[in-house]
């Protein structure tokens, strides 16, 4: 009995040399009861080596040269295999494509339980797929993976759970600082954490800007460049350019411009997005950043950790890759993987080294934000369009939900503001002391109180009640500050 080709399709693959790339065709046939060889042809097409079909039914990758390759052209094309031929449409692929695996875990303090909470040890596992653990167990795990796999990069960002992981794992710190120095692991954000800052003061968007940066650079020794704001319910239209004039060049982020969950949500269109996703964010100011939309949310890349075995992994990864390149700006792709409270997925050092090995474009590599935005600015085939309108995405609720905690932000912003201006006019005409201390310590609770999960109102009760605390202290500090000076001034 022959073997008989019941489908063949081109595929976005590529072998060969880099410069003279070999196109991959998927065949697939049934039957046959001694091995066959395969090849294709059509006009302009060539397949270059030998192929052979088993009896056992696995799909045979038949490597194929493109005369006069026009990207997304269609040949009329025909898989032969043991005298069995069938007709398909072969579509020109575009080589040169890599994918970027950014490693990464987004942290909520003050979400469903308190910071004090998710730096505890946790009992169990949240239920789902996510193998979900603490913040510091989260950093230890991404740590390990990498002084164990070479090929492991990954990113660091919010400062709520850095500092106090900093703080409380001294023997990791020469570890980390060598992995910053060898580019192996990005402290991003230049932030505190994820602010919402639409629903802040300027001021304490700045002093967010301040306390990040300040920690990741001048404790840390890191370099942050990128603003990476995934989770963010929106961004007021002056972020990027209060982000640029702190010295950040670049911005990546999930929620909004087209949909809290992304444009592929639901198996939907990237394409439904109104422009690419890499872009010129600009402020009214004129200043801006090179910004990466996560069309797939910044759990894209994560969930191919349950994946069974490896080759369903690569599956899955491929499959997101076809799917995000329809908006990708240049020929890179950022795909995240990783999720809220994340450790190392298990496939992705895996996948880079098996899939490189046999495939030379796209190429799936462990990488860092700033490769990906560096190889995005070096192609520069195509500029990023200037976007200036605000990114919020349509979050029901989060301007009024709990409006006391919007009220108290409020309140506590005005009074460290007061104490501040005062405080330095009763130093400078009277040589009282400034009040530095006090007023670092404000700031820092309201920076914390900005994230996207506390002053939206996200947050579970026992985070609200917790929360609150934080603002009371910075109302007081701030009044006692201002009422000391204005007493002084007097």
């Amino acid at each position: 009995m022959p073997i008989e080709v019941h489908a063949a399709e081109s595929t976005e693959l590529f072998t060969g040399p880099p410069d003279e790339p070999l196109q991959i065709v998927r065949v697939f046939h049934q039957g046959g009861t001694a091995p066959a060889a395969v090849r294709v042809e059509g006009p302009g097409l060539q397949t270059v080596g030998e192929f052979t079909a088993h009896p056992d039914g696995a799909p045979v990758e038949v490597a194929v040269r493109v005369t006069d390759p026009v990207v997304g052209a269609r040949r009329s094309a025909r898989a032969v295999a043991d005298g069995s031929a069938l007709e398909f449409d072969f579509v020109v692929a575009e080589p040169g494509w890599t994918t970027y695996m950014v490693s990464h875990f987004h942290y909520d303090p003050v979400w469903w339980n308190t910071q004090a909470a998710y730096t505890s040890v946790w009992t169990e596992e949240p239920p789902g797929q996510c193998r979900q653990t603490n913040g510091f167990e989260l950093v230890s795990a991404h740590l390990e993976m990498a002084r164990r796999e070479t090929e492991y990069k990954f990113v660091l960002a919010e400062v709520d759970y850095l500092k106090p992981f900093w703080d409380t794992h001294p023997e990791d710190r020469d570890d980390l600082r060598r992995l910053i120095a060898e580019g192996r692991v990005e402290i991003m954000g230049g932030t505190y954490n994820e602010p919402n800052t639409n629903l802040t003061s300027p001021e304490t968007a700045i002093r967010n800007f301040v306390h990040g940066i300040g920690f990741q650079r001048d404790v840390l020794g890191a370099d942050p460049a990128t603003a990476w704001q995934l989770d963010v319910f929106g961004h007021d239209p002056q972020f990027p350019g209060m982000a640029a004039d702190a010295g950040l060049t670049s911005s990546s982020w999930a929620r909004g411009p087209h949909h809290q969950w992304g444009p592929m949500a639901d198996d939907g269109d990237p394409e439904r997005m109104q422009f690419a996703s890499e872009f010129e964010w600009m402020a009214p100011s004129g200043r801006g950043l090179l910004t990466h939309y996560m069309p797939a949310h910044y759990a894209a890349g994560w969930w191919m950790d349950s994946s069974a075995s490896l080759a369903e992994a690569e599956a899955a990864t491929y499959d997101l890759f076809t799917k995000m390149k329809k908006v990708a700006l240049t020929r890179n792709v950022l795909l995240p993987v990783g999720t809220d409270y994340t450790p190392p997925n298990k496939w992705v050092t895996d996948i880079h080294r098996d899939w490189n090995a046999r495939y030379t474009w796209p190429r799936f590599v462990c990488a860092l934000p700033s490769e990906f935005f560096a190889a995005v600015r070096a192609e520069g085939r195509m500029r990023p369009s200037p976007q200036t309108r605000d990114m919020n995405p349509i979050y029901t609720g989060k301007d009024v939900s709990y409006i006391d905690t919007k009220q108290a932000n409020r309140a506590a912003e005005d009074a460290v503001l007061g104490g501040e201006r005062f405080a330095v006019f009763a130093s400078l005409l009277s040589g009282a002391r400034y009040p530095e201390a006090a007023l670092a310590k404000a700031w820092v609770q309201l920076a914390y109180g900005a994230h996207h999960d506390a002053i939206t109102g996200s947050e579970s009760d026992q985070v609200y009640l917790d929360l609150l605390t934080g603002w009371r202290d910075a109302w007081e500090l701030g009044s006692a500050a201002r009422r000391t000076a204005l007493a002084v001034l007097s």
